[in-house]
């Protein structure tokens, strides 16, 4: 074979370099005439030439080629390719995950290139003295751009933004996103501009927001764009990191058909309503119904939002077959009946759809239930039938308001039932109210089990689809379970129980995700001006709504400030009620460890009732949750504080890692831990001490699988689970728990975290001789101090709020720990008199049944015989029942303002759970309720402190006397002369033997 010869290199390199100067005389004139004269004012001369070579080189228009070209940062990338209809939309594609600080795009006015610039972060600042600076201020100064009162404001505003803004200043346009971000202070709306420029080819459209999400954005953008029909000739997009948070600036330079888009086109109209909503939308499988089949993104979202809300009803019957990939390949394959049901959906809650319509919805959903009918695919058939109930139960929806954040739901909870068709299982209660949100990434479940109900705010974050999915199949369950667990747990205050659980996808903007949610909460809440929703939510609820919330697992104090200050802005009626441990105007539940001091009171008694001492003997604990946990941390530092070595913290692990020392924890070291809000993968290993001590990161498969059974395998007196999943220990695998033998690792259970054990799990650890204070007992302290929060809000200003805070505090903690004392010391002398047969986690459940049941009755029995403020501030035992679960000070100084402010709804759910709880507490399991069916409530509940004035007149003579045991004697009045002594008032107690009468006065 013959090897050819190699080409003589001056040969060669003549011939390279005569093509390349050929394409170079035909091509450098095309590109200096057709690149928009912007370009060059973005780009630096070797960038220029740069992306000139590329073009040549790469054969980009001869051989319709594409070029990529990074920097060596590799932080900016330019990437060069053939127009056409969705060669921007590829480009921006390639970036999703890329967090754009500023983007350059352009096409040629020949149509024929497309070049795409894009700086991604991170980005250099330019220094505040730097000539770039310099330069940049004279230029706004001297054009007479920049107010002289805004310069300092103006400097903050270029350090927020990349050097290379300042480097190539345009003061118009610096002018203008200065004006844009200074409008868009404090605000969470998109702004969305339309400039009509001098030129009659192309207008200026200009979308702007703070805190924007971090990818996504610009093809968001693109794509609505593009989907009018509109070019986009050239544009730019800039992220200035701001103190009050970030600022976008997204400015394309459209045109439809070579002419300039106008304010008055339709398509205009339809792309602003698009745009102002393009911060709080995600791309996802469901725009395929837009891109393919013609339906609007309105619709499409709402598909999205029905099918994932109808599938969590039913994925408990087929967990397989309602899967999300089934469900929506099944849906995607019916677009008729879908496009029916969605018609029916427009019918009952469109306004505009709703005056077209004179026959009313019935006619769209007969249309839509014979469509669906005719489906002969089960799972799709199944998902349209639900989306039909679904709308049927639908009292409110912010669907069709312009501005809204997310899509919320306000759901009648028969929707469970309807979609199901299966009746609740036997003693299940069903939830007083549903509502179901999507938004950024996210979609949750609010439950409430009473009208006037409280509860937190749970982000639970996952960092896979497949977790997604895992955490979406029991995303209802976690919701109505948490509530209902709340339910039972507020048996001391006003409210009922409630919770929002939010499920953010992988890489979710957690506050955007809440903002969405948040604020279509309130768009269902808030109410117009002519009755109890506002125009454009059509109303089938017809009153209004008080809803609370309050922090739980993910929400910072930024995120509380955000959702007071929202509350107040839409115009709520009671916006500092609406969220509770406002950092400043309230109680932080982590820096005053007030969940906290509920459990430690738990343990404390439950370790005396297990036969230790903590005052004087020591004892080991092992906690789940990490020192930055707002539960766990709090506990150890109130363990140390309390009883100082005789507690030995021996196992700590949390979401990061575990720790373990058979010595105990090095105390010093777990409080450092705490204040830094580092988890327990932090510890220092040289504080360890005992044999086989170890700490250990979870980010392995051999430490995460040593952190999950941590708490299984360590054996301590006390177990404190703070922190972890629902259902951590269950039916399936409680033994864990125990040795070979059977014996449970832990003497005490002290539930800090909710639902961290099943039922099941509960009932065999029981068995085994473990003592157990379950969550509605144990950690109750949190939602009653949010609960004092509220009474404080409706009382105090928050300038009254601030003067008084180091006084109202300490009297909500000491509250808080007499609350938890009091059940404690119930549910162990119930366990006590029972013999020990009843548990004490029945003993939990039948001390909140029974006092929810008394709460609920005595607050209908108010409602109907003292139904106003007026009514109840007439009555001198009502007024005193709201002024002894008042906190001192509110009794003292704010009493006629909290019956002034409050509704007489809440002033009657005051007053039912004092009665209540108070007496159940004091008396025992029974004893109310049964006088209860002896004699009309409210009767009993007026004897019964009627006689605490007596009785402490007894009291006191006694105190008095010289009668020999008067204190033995004065502590058994004191336990039970009040039920004596109303028994009597009831005339329940009959003739003493003898035939004097039961409270007679002997002579």
């Amino acid at each position: 074979m013959t090897v050819p010869q190699l080409p003589d290199a001056a040969t060669f390199t003549r011939s390279v370099n005569r093509e390349l100067r050929r394409e170079s005389d035909r091509l450098v004139p095309w590109f200096l005439a057709n690149m928009p004269a912007y370009y060059f004012r973005t780009h630096a001369p070797a960038e220029r030439a740069r992306h000139l070579r590329a073009v040549i080189s790469g054969e980009v228009l001869s051989g319709g080629q594409s070029a990529t070209l990074w920097d060596k940062t590799r932080t900016t990338v330019t990437r060069i390719a053939p127009a056409g209809p969705q060669a921007l939309l590829e480009h921006l594609a390639e970036r999703i995950d890329d967090n754009i600080r500023t983007s350059r795009l352009y096409a040629s006015l020949d149509g024929r290139l497309r070049l795409d610039t894009f700086l991604l972060d991170p980005q250099p600042a330019v220094g505040t003295g730097s000539r770039a600076m310099r330069q940049a201020l004279a230029a706004m100064e001297s054009g007479g751009h920049l107010d002289p009162r805004h310069r300092k404001a103006f400097i903050a505003f270029l350090r927020g933004a990349p050097a290379d803004y300042v480097e190539k200043f345009d003061p118009l346009r610096a002018a203008r996103h200065f004006a844009l971000a200074r409008e868009l202070s404090g605000r969470d709306e998109v702004r969305v501009e339309l400039h009509i420029l001098a030129e009659a080819f192309e207008s200026r459209l200009v979308v702007a927001m703070r805190e924007p999400p971090r990818s996504r954005l610009l093809l968001q953008v693109a794509r609505a764009v593009a989907a009018e029909g509109l070019d986009i000739r050239r544009g730019y997009s800039d992220r200035f990191v701001l103190a009050g948070g970030d600022v976008s600036v997204v400015s394309l330079y459209v045109a439809k058909d070579g002419v300039a888009l106008t304010a008055d086109d339709p398509a205009w109209k339809r792309l602003r309503l698009r745009l102002r909503r393009v911060k709080w939308s995600v791309p996802g499988v469901w725009d395929v119904l837009t891109s393919q089949h013609g339906f609007s993104p309105q619709e499409a979202e709402l598909t999205a939002a029905g099918c994932e809300c109808v599938r969590q009803f039913l994925l408990g019957q087929r967990p397989y077959a309602f899967s999300s990939y089934n469900v929506t390949r099944a849906v995607l394959k019916h677009p008729a009946p879908l496009r029916a049901c969605l018609v029916a959906f427009a019918a009952r809650f469109d306004p505009a759809a709703r005056l077209q319509l004179p026959g009313g919805a019935e006619p769209a959903e007969a249309a839509a239930q014979a469509a669906v009918a005719a489906v002969e695919d089960e799972v799709a058939r199944q998902i349209f039938t639900g989306l039909l109930t679904l709308w049927r139960h639908t009292r409110r929806t912010n669907c069709y308001l312009p501005d809204r954040f997310g899509l919320a739901l306000r759901l009648d909870p028969g929707v469970i039932e309807g979609i199901t068709g299966l009746p609740l299982p036997d003693g299940e209660q069903l939830p007083h109210a549903l509502f179901f949100f999507t938004g950024p990434d996210m979609r949750g479940f609010h439950v409430r089990y009473r009208e006037m109900a409280r509860g937190g705010v749970r982000l639970v974050r996952t960092k896979s689809p497949e977790q997604l999915e895992a955490e979406a199949g029991r995303l209802f369950g976690e919701a109505k379970n948490l509530a209902l667990s709340q339910q039972y747990k507020n048996k001391d205050i006003p409210e009922g129980g409630a919770k929002a659980v939010l499920l953010l996808g992988p890489g979710a903007d957690a506050t955007l995700a809440l903002k969405s949610a948040v604020d279509g909460l309130l768009d269902l809440l808030v109410p117009g001006e002519d009755g109890p929703s506002l125009p454009g939510v059509v109303d089938f609820l017809g009153r209004e709504e008080l809803v609370y919330l309050g922090p739980d697992e993910g929400i910072t104090p930024e995120h509380i400030r955000w959702i007071v200050r929202r509350a107040g802005e839409r115009g709520y009626g009671w916006p500092r009620a609406f969220m509770s441990s406002k950092p400043e105007g309230g109680i932080n539940h982590k820096r005053y460890g007030v969940t906290s001091l509920g459990v430690l009171e738990f343990a404390d008694a439950f370790l005396r009732e297990a036969g230790i001492d903590p005052d004087v003997q020591p004892f080991t604990v092992k906690i789940t949750g990490g020192p930055a946990g707002d539960v766990a941390g709090n506990a150890m530092l109130q363990l140390f504080a309390r009883y100082g070595d005789r507690a030995r913290l021996i196992a700590v692990s949390d979401g990061h890692g575990a720790a373990y020392d058979p010595l105990g924890l090095d105390p010093g070291e777990l409080t450092r831990l705490v204040a830094a809000e580092r988890t327990i993968a932090a510890f220092a290993p040289e504080k360890l001490s005992g044999p086989d001590a170890f700490v250990v990161a979870a980010d392995t498969p051999q430490g995460a699988k040593i952190r999950s059974n941590l708490h299984n395998a360590v054996v301590a007196d006390l177990f404190i689970p703070a922190g972890g999943r629902p259902d951590t220990i269950h039916g399936g695998n409680w033994q864990e728990f125990c040795d070979a033998a059977g014996s449970p690792s832990a003497r005490v259970i002290i539930e800090g975290a909710n639902l961290f054990l099943t039922a099941k799990a509960r009932v065999h650890l029981e068995a085994a001789g473990v003592l157990i204070a379950p969550g509605p007992s144990a950690n109750k302290a949190g939602v009653t101090c949010s609960s004092y929060e509220i009474l404080a809000g409706m009382a105090m200003s928050e300038a009254e709020f601030a003067a008084c805070r180091r006084r109202y505090i300490p009297e909500v903690l000491t509250l808080l720990r007499q609350k938890a004392r009091d059940e404690a010391g119930l549910l162990l002398r119930e366990r006590r008199l029972s013999g020990g047969r009843t548990g004490l986690v029945a003993l939990s459940s039948d001390v909140s049944a029974e006092i929810t049941a008394l709460k609920d009755a005595i607050g209908a029995a108010l409602a109907r015989e003292v139904p106003t403020v007026a009514d109840i501030a007439a009555d001198p035992l009502l007024r005193r029942l709201v002024a002894e679960h008042c906190p001192p000070l509110v009794a003292a100084r704010f009493f006629d303002r909290l019956l002034a402010t409050a509704p007489a709804s809440y002033l009657h759910a005051v007053i039912a759970a004092h009665a209540a709880s108070t007496i159940v507490y004091a008396e025992g399991l029974g004893w109310l309720s049964r006088l209860a069916g002896l004699r009309d409530l409210m009767n009993v509940v007026r004897a019964y402190f009627a006689t605490a004035d007596t009785l402490s007149g007894h009291l006191a003579v006694l105190a008095k006397s010289r009668l020999p045991g008067r204190r033995d004697i004065a502590r058994i009045l004191a336990r039970s002369g009040r039920k004596v002594l109303c028994q009597a008032a009831l005339a329940l107690e009959g003739p003493y033997p003898g035939g004097e009468a039961t409270g007679g006065e002997r002579e």
